[in-house]
């Protein structure tokens, strides 16, 4: 991921790419207590929590729109 962390909402980055397809993510929303980021190419998501100032990443797949 570039050596960069993933951010939460409220520290936006100038980018964050898809490691699979390397075209920018883009944040959708959030749910329950993860921030939900998208690659709309391949449908890649990345769940973000902050567990106490340590940022928590699940990955999941879901169909490109």
């Amino acid at each position: 991921m570039n050596g960069k962390k993933i951010p939460l909402v409220d520290d936006p980055p100038d980018e964050l790419l898809c490691t699979v397809c390397l075209l920018p993510m883009q944040y959708q929303s959030k749910l329950q207590d993860s921030f939900v980021w998208q690659c709309f190419k391949c449908g890649k998501k990345f769940f973000v929590t902050n567990d106490n100032g340590t940022y928590k990443i699940k990955e999941s797949w879901s169909s490109a729109k």
